[in-house]
């Protein structure tokens, strides 16, 4: 079956518009979505680049301008955030445990939807509990092992996998050993993805 390697950053705003739609996507071209979670800000101090949107720049107004463009074209519910950034770190551990045990999706899912149409935050504990429930998982039991000391070290090893693969920004997707970054480049790298076979 083909695969797609999605690689997720969850403090990212263009994601968004990928989470909420490559599910049904993938579906319809029988493509097998691999979800790596991974941390931009160790990836970006290693591979020595700045923040993408700088706050309050003309280049951070256009962003928001144009994700709610984006989502309106899409059909996509939004409503902007009320903090910019926001600290997505506990949330990419849970997703990192989340993708071992193959639960990743409907946690992302339901993270990404809660910030970016109900204003309840990634990165907050509202936010982490509602998404773990709605992957029917506990938080009692999940979010333990999210933040011991052996995910810590699988989340810098992801670091690493994501320097190797070429990965500067979110969403990624790879096929192979083809880069594709963007969320306008979502439906070519399934489109690739079928091509190839995986």
């Amino acid at each position: 079956m083909p695969t797609l390697e999605i690689w997720l950053e969850y403090a990212s705003t263009y994601s968004y518009l990928t989470v909420s739609r490559v599910g049904a996507l993938a579906r319809e071209r029988g493509v097998l979505l691999d979800w790596q979670p991974f941390w931009m800000a160790p990836l970006r101090e290693q591979i020595g680049m700045g923040a993408p949107f700088p706050h309050a720049s003309s280049k951070a107004a256009y962003m928001w301008r144009d994700l709610e463009r984006r989502a309106h074209t899409l059909g996509l519910p939004y409503r902007k955030p009320e903090q910019y950034p926001v600290n997505s770190l506990q949330t990419i551990r849970v997703a990192l445990v989340a993708a071992r045990q193959g639960w990743c999706q409907a946690f992302t899912e339901e993270a990404f939807r809660l910030h970016w149409t109900e204003g309840v935050l990634i990165g907050t504990e509202a936010n982490l509990h509602a998404a773990l429930g709605k992957a029917g998982q506990d938080p009692a039991v999940v979010l333990p092992l999210a933040s011991s000391p052996g995910n810590k070290e699988a989340l810098k090893a992801q670091t690493a996998r994501a320097i190797e693969r070429g990965i500067f920004g979110s969403p990624s997707f790879v096929v192979g050993g083809e880069l594709f970054w963007g969320d306008d480049r979502l439906e070519d790298a399934l489109d690739w993805a079928v091509a190839q076979g995986g």
